[in-house]
């Protein structure tokens, strides 16, 4: 998709799935919606697409750590975290609070 487009992110335990605020393919966003609820699948609202872009690592990392060239992305689906850090745990809180 084009960063015109809004993005979606999933993150999981058991998966989980966020939209972008700013799609401008609402059946889209509605069809990644209709699917998380039928599969439990959690969803984590993102801003824009290039948010989730950078989140999702589809960006250059200049030598001072700054996200440059970063692509828009429309969704995401985490199925794996890795080790558990604090950052995993923050996220997970997010979720479940909302």
């Amino acid at each position: 998709m084009s960063g015109g487009e809004a993005p979606v992110a999933a993150v999981e335990t058991t998966p989980q799935q966020a939209p972008a605020e700013d799609c401008n393919q609402a059946d889209y966003v509605k069809l990644v919606k209709a699917l998380c609820a039928d599969y439990g699948v959690a969803l984590l609202s993102v801003p824009n697409v290039k948010t989730l872009g950078e989140w999702a690592g589809l960006c250059k990392i200049d030598s001072e750590g700054n996200a440059r060239k970063v692509v828009g992305c429309s969704c995401v689906v985490v199925k794996d975290y890795g080790e558990e850090s604090e950052a995993f745990n923050i996220v997970q809180q997010h979720i479940k609070s909302h």
